[in-house]
């Protein structure tokens, strides 16, 4: 009988990882001090009405952890919610160009059209898969007032140049840092480099509130604006420094986007809890880019000498197909699925693909001013977009390490393998 230890398990053989799916398991469970904090709350008051309690607590922690080189925070909802009060803040309305990457998490610049603006999608920088400075360039018009910079996937953009265009062309900056806590630029931290920056603090972020957003600025104006677009009676009331803006505090703009105290309490124990955590993570991750540098089809995560990862938002190396006899990125993810990996393609696809951002008006305002976007073939979004892999997060060392081992172990039987594997790609298209 045929040997078949070694058989890939795409077609019958034993598989390297046998530790069940997920193997990375967020948010971490809780500790007995957050569950007391919690039930505590529960009895204290669940409807916190202005900054005060566990909100005001959280958002003075957050300010510190920008090392005090903003001076305002408002909490929300979501990051969504935020991203909308910050365009909100910063003049987005209709006629309103904003530009931001093509590829990327869609939130990032869907509220736009809420508020009857157009997006203008500018290609990413393969390296740091942030916006492309020379492409936000070209794609400024005389309508362009909002340059949003996402800081993918944990990697910071290239904000000297960034801030140079928008200086040199009167714009506003918006950081969407949601994948980012943490993050450095030049030894600064990210959030504290345009006028207005956000951070999600949904469950699958470094530090999470389950849900939540928190919107952060040195522009008083801006925090002015942002609190009356989410909040309303007492801290419209006590936190609105101008006078015009302020008579509005009864009825802030007309929504309530603020966040449950109880989302506070979460967020304030994940962001004590970050600075370990994210030490085990990058301990985790080094090993991991050391591990895969003799995985020819596999170009580990590349982080640039003048930026510091601080969250990461999962491992996404790209894939080379040529090194691996041409085969698909399906039937890889597929072969290493079988494996026991946990693997997949980034959930995000490029911004023009979809309905919202290249359909001919905006649902919302059929009649406003609007410019669809079109999909544009060889940038670099798309090739990041056909190549990234996506890997769990590690942040368990030196637990993860031997899982980690696995892993690179999968790796290479796809590689002594891979003229059968091409062969079953071939056959199977």
């Amino acid at each position: 009988m045929a040997d078949r230890s070694d058989e890939l398990a795409l077609f019958g053989g034993e598989p390297v990882i046998t530790l069940p799916r997920p193997h990375e398991v967020w948010p971490p469970p809780a500790d007995p001090a957050e569950l007391a904090a919690l039930a505590a709350q529960r009895d204290d008051d669940i409807s916190i009405k202005g900054r005060c309690g566990p909100i005001a607590r959280f958002e003075t922690e957050f300010l510190e952890f920008l090392e005090g080189r903003v001076r305002h925070a408002v909490t929300f909802n979501s990051g969504t919610s935020a991203l909308f009060a910050a365009y909100f803040a910063l003049g987005v309305t209709e006629g309103v160009e904003v530009v931001g990457p093509a590829l990327t998490y869609h939130a990032a610049l869907s509220p736009v059209y809420a508020l009857r603006g157009s997006v203008v999608l500018a290609d990413v920088d393969v390296q740091t898969r942030g916006i492309s400075p020379a492409a936000v360039r070209a794609a400024i018009t005389e309508n362009t007032r909002v340059i949003t910079v996402v800081h993918q996937w944990g990697h910071p953009c290239d904000m000297d140049a960034i801030l140079r265009i928008a200086e040199e062309n009167g714009l506003r900056v918006l950081e969407d840092c949601s994948h980012a806590h943490g993050s450095r630029y030049k030894g600064r931290p990210v959030g504290t480099f345009g006028d207005a920056a956000v951070f999600s603090l949904q469950a699958n972020k470094a530090v999470f509130a389950g849900e939540g957003g928190i919107l952060v600025t040195d522009d008083r104006a801006v925090h002015d604006r942002a609190t009356l677009l989410g909040h309303y009676r007492d801290r419209s009331r006590e936190e609105i420094d101008d006078e015009s803006l302020r008579r509005y505090w009864v009825s802030g703009f007309g929504l309530k986007l603020r966040m449950s105290p109880f989302n506070a309490v979460v967020a304030s124990h994940a962001l004590a809890a970050f600075p370990e955590r994210k030490e085990a993570r990058h301990r985790c991750l080094r090993y991991l880019t050391d591990r895969l540098a003799d995985v020819d089809y596999i170009e580990p995560v590349h982080v640039c000498d003048e930026v510091d990862m601080g969250a990461w938002y999962g491992y996404k190396p790209l894939y080379r197909p040529k090194a691996l006899e041409g085969i698909s990125r399906g039937t890889l993810i597929a072969a290493l699925r079988a494996e026991g990996m946990e693997v997949g393609a980034p959930s995000g696809p490029r911004l023009a693909t979809l309905p919202l951002y290249c359909a001919e008006a905006n649902p919302l305002f059929p009649e406003a001013r609007y410019l669809p976007n079109r999909v544009r073939p060889g940038t670099n979004a798309e090739f990041v977009e056909a190549h990234a892999l996506s890997l769990p997060t590690f942040y368990r060392w030196p637990q993860d390490k031997e899982l980690i081992d696995h892993y690179v172990e999968a790796l290479h039987k796809i590689h002594r393998h891979r003229v059968a594997l091409a062969e079953y790609d071939t056959r199977s298209r």
